[in-house]
């Protein structure tokens, strides 16, 4: 019976892992599809969240958020699992909630997605920190937790970008953009170490 519940709890951190890895890929490829699509976006004049209200891209955009909140969740779960202080763990599974709300409220519905869209970036911000401040038990969450303390302090420096007005994109794509790397990095840690 150990065996099997050992067994099993390899798999879900596998699968966990996997969906730390795929993260990056669903999120870059639909945000690189949808500004491909429109030759009208810039860096320095748009939010992200533009290319979700454009009738050529609002499909691949929103849908690629709810997916890439969907995979964070699943993501979450794991370190869920595998996390000695969980609270880092849970704050991102927050964000992942908030990260599939930016899909489901596009920019037209105002109210909701400016909630769902500032508590991605700010709960994601805050659970890269948590991971590193919280106790480490082994060698997996020192070098975690010091990855994330690295991309949690990129993520609050892209806020002068808001200050001096140079694009509401630029802050986004340079505060999430590490994130999503953190989790690639992470997920194929615990995809190898599964194994």
């Amino acid at each position: 019976m150990r065996d099997l519940l050992s067994r099993h709890r390899t798999d879900v951190i596998r699968i966990a892992g996997i969906c730390g890895v795929l993260l990056p890929v669903v999120i870059f490829s639909c945000l690189g599809l949808s500004i491909v699509s429109s030759p009208w976006f810039t860096w320095t004049e748009h939010a992200l969240s533009d290319l979700g209200i454009q009738q050529s891209t609002a499909v691949v955009f929103n849908n690629g958020m709810i997916l890439g909140g969907v995979l964070t969740c699943v993501f979450s779960l794991g370190l869920i699992a595998v996390l000695s202080n969980k609270t880092g763990a849970y704050l991102l599974l927050i964000s992942s909630f908030a990260l599939i709300g930016i899909g489901v409220f596009p920019e037209t519905v105002s109210a909701l997605h400016f909630f769902t869209s500032a508590s991605f970036f700010v709960i994601l911000t805050l659970a890269l920190l948590v991971m590193d401040i919280t106790i480490k038990q082994n060698h997996f969450e020192r070098s975690i937790g010091f990855l994330a303390l690295l991309f949690a302090l990129m993520a609050i420096g892209s806020s002068v970008l808001l200050l001096e007005e140079k694009g509401v994109a630029l802050a986004e794509g340079f505060s999430c953009f590490p994130a999503f790397v953190w989790c690639l990095i992470v997920g194929t840690k615990m995809t190898l170490a599964a194994v």
